[in-house]
C-alpha cells in the first residue's frame, strides 16, 4: 500500500471537514473556541501533505513541517479548553511550538537528522494530546460522555503512537538492528493511523457541539426561562422516575405547593419586570435552603411546587414553615429597596404505594387554598389522601409568626 496517497486522501478530507466546521459554527450556539479547530485543520493538512513527500523537500519547508503539525494540534487543545469554559494552556502551546521551531531548524541547518525531527514531531504531539485526554475528563455525563469516550479514545491514541514511535526512535539509537524498508514502513503506517486519528478527532469535536446543543434544547424544554428551575413538563417528567423508585422502596412523597402572598400588588405597584425580579429571588432561595436530592419547579405565576421524596406528612410540614420563615425573614430588593414578602404554602404527603402526582398537585393546591383563606404567610398540612372530604374539612395549620 502507498502509504503516502493515503496520507494525501487523509489531508485533503481533513481540510474539507475544516471547511464543513467553519460553515456550521455561525449556527451554532455558545460556540466558543471552535473557531480553533476549523483552524487547527489547516496546518495539520498541510503539515501531513508535506509528511507524505518525506524528505525530499526543500530546506524551508522541512524546518517548518513540525512547528505546522504541532499548530495543528495545539489549537485543537486550545479551542477545546476554551469550549469548556477553562482556562487556555497559552504557555504550554507556546512552549512546545518553540522548542518544534528552534529544534528543527538545528535538525535542518545544523545537524541534519530526519530521525531527530521526527523526536520532535512526535514528543510534540504526546504531549498535546495527552493535555486533550486530561482536558476531556472535565466534559459532563449523560449523552456527552459517550462523546467524551470516543474523543479520549482517539486522542488517546494518537498519544500512544507517538509514544511508541519515540520508544522506537530510542531503540534504533542504541544501535539495535532493522531493515530500512521495515523501519520506513512502519513510520509510514503510524503515520497513517495518526492522521486518520485525527479525522476521528474533528468528528468526536463535532459530536461534541452537537450534543451539546442538543442538551441545552433539552433544558429549554423542562426548565423555566425565567427561574431556571423545572417548569412544569420538567416536574412532570422527574415526578414519573421519583414515584417509581417511591413505589418500589415503600417511601412516602412529600410535595410544597406554595406562591409568594399579594404578589400582584408587586406587579401593579413596581411594573412587571421588578415582579420578574422577585419571582427569580424567590426561586432560588427555595433552591438554596431544600437539601439536592428535593426538587424545585415553577407551576405558573407565581406559583412554585418542592418535591420531598422520602418525607411523611409531619416532617413536610416542618420543612414548609421552615421555608416560610426563610422568605419571610428576606428582604426582597426591588428598585433598589428592601421589599418585605411573605409566602403561603400547601403541604401534601402520601405513602409510595398510594402516591400519584395529579392526586399529590390537586390535594397541595387544595391546602394552599386553606392558607390564603386563614390569613396568608402560612403553612398548612392536606388530609391523609384516604381521610379527604368535603372542601370544609379543616386541615392541619401551622401559622406563621
Amino acid at each position: 500500500m502507498d502509504f503516502s496517497i493515503v496520507s494525501l486522501a487523509a489531508a485533503a478530507l481533513g481540510l474539507l471537514l475544516a471547511l464543513v466546521l467553519a460553515l456550521t459554527i455561525p449556527h451554532v450556539p455558545e460556540s466558543q473556541g471552535t473557531g480553533y479547530w476549523a483552524a487547527a485543520f489547516i496546518p495539520l493538512g498541510v503539515g501531513s501533505a508535506l509528511i507524505s513527500q518525506g524528505e525530499q523537500l526543500p530546506a524551508l519547508w522541512l524546518l517548518l513541517r513540525e512547528p505546522l503539525l504541532l499548530l495543528g494540534y495545539a489549537l485543537l487543545l486550545i479551542g477545546l479548553r476554551q469550549y469548556l469554559r477553562l482556562e487556555r494552556p497559552w504557555a504550554l502551546a507556546g512552549a512546545v511550538l518553540f522548542s518544534g521551531l528552534v529544534l528543527s531548524a538545528v535538525f535542518v541547518a545544523v545537524v541534519p537528522s530526519p530521525e531527530a525531527r521526527l523526536a520532535i514531531r512526535t514528543g510534540g504531539i504526546a504531549i498535546l494530546m495527552g493535555a486533550m485526554v486530561w482536558t476531556l475528563h472535565r466534559v459532563g455525563g449523560g449523552v456527552l460522555a459517550e462523546v467524551r469516550w470516543f474523543l479520549q479514545g482517539a486522542c488517546g491514541l494518537i498519544a500512544v503512537l507517538a509514544v511508541l514511535r519515540l520508544l522506537g526512535l530510542a531503540w534504533l539509537a542504541v544501535g539495535a538492528e532493522m531493515a530500512e524498508s521495515v523501519r520506513t514502513a512502519g513510520i509510514q503506517l503510524a503515520s497513517m493511523v495518526t492522521t486518520l486519528c485525527v479525522l476521528a478527532v474533528i468528528c468526536g469535536l463535532t459530536l461534541l457541539m452537537t450534543a451539546r446543543m442538543n442538551e441545552a434544547l433539552l433544558q429549554l424544554t423542562i426548565r423555566d426561562p425565567l427561574t431556571g428551575v423545572f417548569n412544569r413538563r420538567g416536574l412532570d417528567d422527574a415526578m414519573a422516575t421519583v414515584l417509581a423508585f417511591a413505589r418500589r422502596v415503600g417511601r412516602p412523597v412529600a410535595l410544597l405547593v406554595c406562591d409568594i402572598d399579594h404578589f400582584k400588588r408587586v406587579n401593579d405597584t413596581f411594573g412587571h419586570a421588578q415582579g420578574d425580579a422577585v419571582l427569580r429571588d424567590f426561586a432560588r432561595l427555595l433552591v438554596e435552603h431544600v437539601p439536592e436530592a428535593d426538587l424545585v419547579g415553577r407551576l405558573g405565576g407565581e406559583e412554585f411546587a418542592v418535591v420531598l421524596p422520602g418525607a411523611d406528612g409531619s416532617q413536610a410540614l416542618r420543612e414548609a414553615e421552615r421555608l416560610r420563615a426563610v422568605v419571610a425573614a428576606h428582604g426582597f430588593s426591588v428598585q433598589g429597596q428592601r421589599l418585605p414578602l411573605t409566602a403561603s404554602f400547601g403541604v401534601a404527603s402520601a405513602p409510595g404505594a398510594q402516591a400519584s402526582w395529579a392526586e399529590l398537585i390537586a390535594r397541595a393546591d387544595a391546602a394552599l387554598y386553606d392558607a390564603k383563606a386563614q390569613g396568608r404567610n402560612r403553612c398548612v398540612l392536606a388530609p391523609s389522601a384516604l381521610a379527604v372530604g368535603p372542601r370544609t374539612e379543616p386541615a392541619v395549620l401551622v401559622a406563621g409568626g
